[in-house]
């Protein structure tokens, strides 16, 4: 009996134990369903939140930078079509009008340059745009399809709606009232239909005075002002004749035509060395001198300039130079030979294309430098080659 009772007594004990365990299962069990089920709440959450700003950025994405549509597709003569479009991102400080062309009809799917309509119209500060215009007249003769080309800045947009063709007549708006019909004897003035011997001629005003409308008198005629720029003339105003005016001259200079040449005087522009040198001043060496002074250093206002410093240095001895030329045959032959490389050198201006005072200033010194480097730099040294190869000889 007593082994009996504590075999009931175990027997007990683990059934309690497993009620126990399996009630602690149980709420284990409901614990992790709860943390569960909120773990899918919030996913789920946080789906929806980036599906929905998905949607929101793809239909905002899917706004072109500028549309434009009609309210119908097709059209007839005299119809009006209304268009409206949109500008996403309009600049609200700097407000532009947007450019609205009509070509057409086009052919083959390609656009035509014929245009039809050209207009502007301000856009709103949202952005929207509206405006209509009449299928009808020369220009609407022809049917297809025309396009709407609109431009705001760099941006584009265009719409196509179809044309059902007209007569190519004058297309008078419906809002447009037609003129009155007036009777025999009567004339329209103003849009109204009166009588001719209603119309009062105005009186003939005299000298210095006009027919005031209001007063229905002649009046002292106000003076005339013209504005800035014109005169009066017989009672008009109109443009006045510009002053021809040459150009300031400095010292020693005069104008001929638009440029300052040089003052000539005595003996002047006659080249006197080169002339004597050669025996005539028809000699090519002469005409050389004389094209290359007349017709490119007088061009420029550089070559003017320097002209004007070099005849005042150069006709200081050149007449007596000359003429020991024409008493010397043998010093005349002397110069000629002396100034043969300037010729040369000269020759450079005559064939080249200045057509500016810069390029006046670099062919200018480049000729300087060259006839220094022909007459100064490659004598002196000669003379300092021929000096070293006598020094070495005498030792």
């Amino acid at each position: 009996m007593i082994g009996s009772k504590k075999v009931q007594q175990e027997h007990i004990r683990v059934n309690f134990s497993s009620i126990e365990y399996i009630n602690t299962l149980n709420c284990c069990i409901s614990l992790d369903m709860r943390g569960a089920g909120r773990l899918v709440a919030v996913l789920l959450s946080v789906v929806l939140f980036s599906s929905s700003l998905s949607i929101a950025f793809g239909q905002s994405s899917q706004i072109p930078p500028l549309s434009v549509s009609t309210n119908l597709p097709l059209y007839d003569e005299g119809n009006t079509v209304t268009f409206n479009g949109l500008i996403k991102s309009p600049d609200v400080n700097n407000m532009i009008d947007v450019t609205v062309r009509v070509v057409g009809p086009v052919v083959n799917g390609t656009g035509s340059s014929n245009i039809v309509t050209v207009k502007q119209i301000r856009p709103q500060l949202d952005g929207s745009f509206e405006g209509t215009f009449i299928v009808g007249g020369p220009l609407w003769a022809k049917k297809g399809d025309y396009k709407i080309l609109i431009n705001y800045g760099p941006q584009k947009a265009e719409t196509t709606f179809f044309y059902n063709g007209g007569s190519g007549g004058q297309i008078i708006p419906d809002d447009v009232p037609p003129p009155p019909q007036c009777g025999e004897g009567q004339i329209i003035v103003n849009g109204k239909c009166i009588e001719e011997s209603e119309i009062v001629p105005p009186p003939s005003c005299g000298t210095g005075t006009v027919y005031d409308p209001e007063s229905k008198t002649c009046i002292v005629a106000p003076p005339v002002e013209c504005p800035p720029g014109q005169e009066l003339v017989n009672g008009q105003c109109i443009d006045k004749q510009p002053e021809e005016t040459g150009p300031n001259c400095g010292a020693g200079t005069h104008a001929e035509g638009n440029i300052c040449v040089p003052d000539k005087k005595p003996g002047a522009g006659q080249c006197a060395i080169a002339t004597a040198a050669f025996g005539t001043e028809l000699a090519p060496q002469v005409q050389l001198l004389r094209e290359v002074r007349d017709n490119v250093l007088f061009s420029t206002g550089a070559g003017t300039t320097f002209m004007a410093g070099f005849n005042e240095f150069y006709y200081a001895f050149s007449p007596a130079v000359a003429d020991l030329e024409r008493q010397s045959p043998v010093f005349k032959e002397l110069v000629r030979t002396a100034i043969t490389p300037m010729l040369s050198t000269m020759s450079i201006l005559n064939y080249a294309n200045i057509d500016s005072e810069q390029e006046m200033m670099g062919y200018g010194i480049g000729v300087i430098l060259l006839n220094i480097g022909m007459y100064f730099v490659a004598p002196a040294l000669v003379i300092v080659k021929v000096k070293g190869l006598l020094q070495k000889r005498s030792l």
